[in-house]
């Protein structure tokens, strides 16, 4: 196994690598305060970033809200700070009342907080991004499931669990029954996650028979991109705003 010595930055003697280390990590003042940027990166490509504040007994070490900036500025926000919550267990850090990631730290703590609060907000906003299609697909589930029971009452059902070919217990936003048919809709996001599992579903319960009408609410067809004709081999699919003619012909065709 080969050894390696510690050394000073200043001792570094290659010059690019020099550089390339100085770049990884750099310190800026604003009075008696420091921003220090890592290497670490936010979805959106912003490098993230740690303010140390000297205080009284020791440092404030924080990200002052700069997770949450990020996680706003991609309508990613709504779940950040459920994330930021369970971090304090994980990794011991505060979230605050302005949205701020934080550890209090004495002058030997100072690195070990900022490496803490760097990362805390670095992973509190990749989760929040990856939470953003199921935000959507509640949101939009709920709207439509209104509007199914505001037009067919009692026959409209929420949230409803349906075991599939494969013994697969699959939910749904919501279905109509008619008869002996059932009309299953479910919200689809133009995301990886919410496609690849809207068409395993759909794709399973076809195979339960005709009594079974997929159908796959999307909030724009063109947004949807290049998932859409995936989609539609496998389910009906209607935008959530159509009208209530529409909503009926999907269906009275069904029943």
């Amino acid at each position: 196994m080969m050894a390696f010595d510690q050394i000073d930055r200043s001792a570094i003697s290659d010059p690019h690598v020099r550089k390339a280390v100085s770049d990884l990590v750099r310190v800026s003042a604003w009075g008696n305060a420091y921003l220090v940027t890592t290497s670490l990166v936010y979805p959106s490509g912003a490098i993230v970033g740690v303010r140390v504040v000297p205080s009284q007994g020791g440092y404030w070490v924080t990200d002052f809200a700069m997770g949450y900036r990020e996680a706003e500025a991609l309508e990613a926000h709504r779940s950040f700070g459920s994330h930021a919550g369970r971090m304090k267990d994980d990794l011991g850090v505060e979230y605050t009342d302005g949205h701020e990631i934080r550890i209090f730290a004495n002058e030997r703590q100072i690195a070990w907080a900022i490496r803490r609060v760097d990362y805390a907000s670095f992973r509190v906003m990749q989760k929040a991004f990856h939470s953003m299609p199921e935000w959507d697909e509640q949101e939009m589930g709920a709207a439509l499931y209104q509007r199914l029971r505001d037009m067919f009452g009692d026959s409209a059902e929420p949230n409803v669990h349906i075991i599939g070919s494969s013994n697969l217990d699959w939910k749904f936003a919501a279905q109509v029954k008619i008869g002996s048919r059932r009309v299953v809709f479910d919200v689809v996001t133009p995301y990886y996650t919410s496609v690849c599992s809207a068409v395993s579903k759909f794709t399973d319960i076809r195979r339960l028979g005709e009594n079974i009408h997929p159908v796959a609410v999307v909030d724009d067809l063109e947004r949807m991109g290049k998932w859409l004709p995936l989609v539609t081999q496998e389910a009906e699919v209607i935008e959530d705003d159509v009208g209530e003619e529409t909503l009926r012909s999907v269906v009275a065709e069904a029943a």
